[in-house]
């Protein structure tokens, strides 16, 4: 029986087969309403019957929930078979119009997805890190919403390489770790394995270094030539970080064996590329400055050739840290510096960071402490924004050693042992050895008349032992010259033969400023005995190496600071001391002269007019 719209009866009975129809096709009446463009305030209103649908209405409300329009006039609908067969017809447009909806909707997704990647991409070769990874986190509900299996494993692996570069090692682990997962599903094993070789890398910046070598095992013997020859160099640096550089090497020689199959000459020089900077580490944790220095300028040009930027600043760092070691105070300055610009233009934040411990350790060699202090700190407040430990470590050894060169043990103590704490943590091998030297001569210069050197002694012959088994040269000498004032404070007799191992391993890897020190601390001691004329020679070549390096920074520009080292003042104090009994007061003063310092000359006159008793002096 057709409904009388006339009365409020009939339309309220409208009203009623609108809202059954509804629920039948398991709508609710917000998403119709929305649907066939209306407001659902409008919608209610004809189901309460205090409004009465339109006809066009009507019809759109019929197509969207699936009935024939005459169902809502109120005809029975199971006799005619024409309302049957309408029915069916308006099922299906109902069908074809979600179907349509569903791949526009999905379409929009799509064109939104592609546009976060490709953004992805743009951000992270600028590189702002911060702005790819909050992209990489839109992309992911996109991509589940879409059952986008790979592009949800893919940004899940530029997210955590992001978080890994950002320090943020926990949330990397998990992202990696998720992509691994996705990866392995989808049966795509090179991006899987270079999961891997991330989730490695984060593992042994968190100092688990067991566990990167597990994880790094795993492509190092994968058939696909790209994950195996970065895996095995990922092994290599494994090593090299836990003190076993034999095996790094042996590591690295396979890596570059591997390079004869690269499929083109670019992915040859690449492998090149990554072997000659990892062998410039293991070089350089082995104290071989020049071989070190060498292997990094080889990897700094392919690094050039290549356009890979990441391992220019790598390369940049690795030659200013040689050439520090090495006396050539300039030339690390000028890489140190290099390397922070082009660091902070490529918005590599850590990176900077190192670059100014380097920069803050030059400059305390050189007696600038001023500008070592507010270089060092600045890297310590940034390295602590950034959760990078390896920076902060840095960081607390060149104020550590600032402080120690300028003789104020009392604020070196936290930082020295501050770095002990990280290096330990990290388990790497070379920095805990170093570390270990720095809370030794710590301990020698608060424990110095005391009697509580016995703490710094042991620090200086466990960083010795693990020096010398590991073949660490440049940490054995500094722990040997450190035990050659420990022992011969505590009046031992095995203080000279530190002092010869020491300056004859200084002299082998070309330690500059170790070896100035052990030339000082032999003339020291000589003098103190009367024995002036070996003091002289050994004191005269240290003041030769001394005039060099102040020669070469001040033909630079840069401001003479070295005599500000209390050692070095002490020093040249000595040399005149000798002089007078070489060349007279005259010849000694005429040198004093002309070292152009006002405070040593004054030192050194008062000291020519005063009777001085016979002691020995501090080396």
């Amino acid at each position: 029986m057709e409904l009388d719209l006339t009365t409020a009866e009939g339309r309220k009975r409208q009203g009623e087969l609108i809202l059954q129809a509804i629920k039948e096709a398991g709508l609710s009446v917000e998403q119709v309403a929305k649907d066939i463009g209306c407001s659902r305030a409008l919608l209610y209103q004809y189901i309460a019957g205090t409004t009465l649908a339109q006809p066009d209405k009507l019809t759109l409300i019929a197509r969207r929930v699936g009935k024939p329009l005459a169902f809502f006039y109120g005809a029975d609908l199971a006799e005619p078979e024409a309302l049957q067969v309408e029915r069916e017809a308006l099922q299906q447009e109902r069908a074809a119009w979600e179907h349509l909806q569903a791949e526009e909707r999905e379409r929009r997704l799509r064109d939104r997805l592609e546009t976060l990647l490709k953004l992805v991409a743009a951000q992270e070769s600028s590189p702002d890190w911060k702005a790819a990874a909050s992209t990489c986190e839109q992309i992911l509900p996109m991509a589940r919403e879409l059952g986008d299996i790979r592009a949800e494993a893919l940004a899940l692996f530029h997210l955590g390489n992001l978080q890994l570069l950002m320090a943020d090692l926990d949330g990397a682990l998990t992202a990696l770790r998720q992509a691994q997962g996705l990866f392995e599903r989808l049966n795509e094993t090179p991006h899987a394995l270079a999961c891997r070789q991330s989730i490695g890398r984060a593992l042994l910046l968190m100092g688990k270094p067991d566990e990167a070598r597990e994880q790094f095992a795993i492509p190092a013997q994968s058939e696909h030539w790209q994950n195996r020859w970065e895996g095995i160099v990922a092994l290599a640096a494994v090593a090299e970080w836990t003190g076993d550089f034999q095996k790094a090497m042996a590591h690295l020689d396979g890596a570059e064996d591997l390079s004869a199959s690269a499929p083109t000459e670019r992915m040859a020089k690449t492998v090149h590329l990554f072997v000659a900077a990892n062998r410039a580490n293991v070089y350089l944790a082995c104290g071989d400055f020049a071989q070190a220095v060498k292997l990094a300028k080889e990897a700094m040009n392919l690094a050039e050739q290549l356009g890979d930027r990441d391992q220019q600043l790598e390369a940049l760092l690795t030659q200013a840290v040689c050439q520090r070691s090495l006396g050539e105070w300039l030339s690390a300055y000028e890489n140190a510096a290099r390397a922070r610009m082009l660091a902070l233009f490529a918005n590599d934040s850590e990176r900077m960071t190192i670059a100014e411990t380097v920069l803050a350790n030059i400059a305390s060699v050189a007696g600038d402490f001023a500008s070592a202090k507010e270089w060092a700190k600045g890297a310590l407040t940034a390295a602590l924004r950034l959760r990078s430990r390896r920076a902060e470590m840095w960081a607390h050894k060149a104020l550590a050693e600032t402080y120690l060169r300028e003789e104020n043990p009392e604020d070196a103590r936290y930082h020295a042992q501050t770095a002990v704490e990280l290096a330990e943590a990290m388990r790497h091998a070379t920095e805990h050895a170093h570390s270990l030297c720095l809370r030794a001569w710590t301990g020698l210069l608060m424990g110095r008349g005391k009697g509580g050197l016995a703490d710094s002694q042991r620090d200086a012959e466990r960083a010795f032992a693990v020096a010398d088994e590991k073949g660490m040269r440049h940490v054995a000498a500094l722990a040997m010259w450190l035990l050659t004032l420990i022992t011969h404070e505590r009046g031992e007799a095995k203080a000279t033969e530190w002092l010869t191992e020491a300056e004859r391993l200084a002299r082998e890897i070309g330690d500059a400023d170790l070896l100035y020190r052990c030339l000082v601390t032999k003339g020291d001691w000589r003098l103190a005995i009367g024995d002036w004329q070996t003091a002289a020679q050994a004191l005269t070549e240290a003041n030769e190496l001394l005039t060099q390096w102040r020669t070469q920074w001040t033909q630079a520009g840069h401001d003479d600071t070295w005599l500000e080292d209390p050692l070095r003042f002490r020093a040249c104090l000595a040399l005149a001391r000798c002089l007078v009994h070489e060349k007279g007061g005259e010849g000694a003063a005429a040198f004093v002269e002309q070292l152009g310092w006002l405070p040593l000359q004054e030192a050194w006159a008062k000291e020519a007019t005063t009777p001085q008793p016979k002691k020995r002096r501090r080396p």
